[in-house]
């Protein structure tokens, strides 16, 4: 692969499961509710709870906006009534967003993006999470303070419609030939690809949300990278900007 000029000049990421672990939060609230409401099967609730929202926020990504709590909270009610658990999803999502002031970052993304601005790249981290989740999850980032932050609450869109990658592109003065996007899952990598962004997708070990994270489906368009942590993505950025 060939570039022409200094690239990339900014490297956009996608913030849960990729620089965060906010997977750790759903799998904490479904193993107390699956406790609370004795599922039969507290690992498939999990799955189900994950796939019902999903399912929801593609949908969404197309439609009016509405915040992330309100599909995570559907697709409860859904997982519910699918493992005849008798929850009150309106109530129990509670034990989600209590979960959130807790949610850490990967044990090297502070040190990666310290290294990635060190070379002179920007960094920027854009949500599907509200503003006060992603400003949280920030600001446990210790030593670092990225370029930008942005959220779909604020872009009134969710990823992995193109609408929002363009947001971001106004609001930070950059060409979508200057970004390279970092994700985990598959569905944002092909919402960037579609703006004309270079995409790296994150295989990380540990973190993902659901099973279906693991691969691309078919159909799906390949990544410019794959990567296994950000450390390689330093690894690029230096590659591109030295030669």
């Amino acid at each position: 692969m060939t570039t022409i000029g200094r690239w990339p000049r900014a490297i956009f990421y996608d913030s849960k499961t990729t620089l965060f672990d906010w997977a750790w939060s759903w799998r904490e609230a479904a193993q107390a509710l699956a406790a609370k409401y004795r599922a039969a099967d507290a690992d498939a609730f999990f799955e189900d709870w994950v796939a019902m929202f999903e399912g929801l926020q593609r949908r969404a990504a197309f439609n009016r906006y509405k915040d992330l709590t309100h599909h995570i909270r559907d697709g409860l009610a859904y997982a519910y009534r699918l493992h005849g658990m008798h929850g009150d999803a309106a109530k129990d999502v509670q034990v989600y967003l209590d979960l959130q002031s807790r949610v850490e970052p990967f044990p090297e993304v502070a040190n990666a993006l310290r290294e990635q601005q060190a070379l002179g790249v920007k960094v920027l981290i854009v949500s599907d999470v509200e503003t006060r989740y992603i400003e949280g999850y920030v600001s446990r980032l210790a030593g670092f303070k990225p370029d930008f932050v942005g959220s779909s609450e604020q872009a009134r869109i969710h990823k992995p419609n193109p609408r929002i990658y363009h947001w971001v592109l106004r609001r930070t003065g950059l060409e979508a030939r200057d970004v390279l996007y970092c994700a985990s899952p598959q569905f944002d990598i092909q919402g960037a690809l579609a703006c004309g962004i270079k995409t790296a997708w994150l295989r990380r070990a540990h973190g993902r949300l659901g099973r279906k994270n693991a691969t691309f489906e078919p159909g799906d368009v390949p990544a410019d990278y794959e990567i296994e942590g950000l450390d390689q993505l330093t690894a690029i950025c230096r590659a591109n900007l030295t030669c």
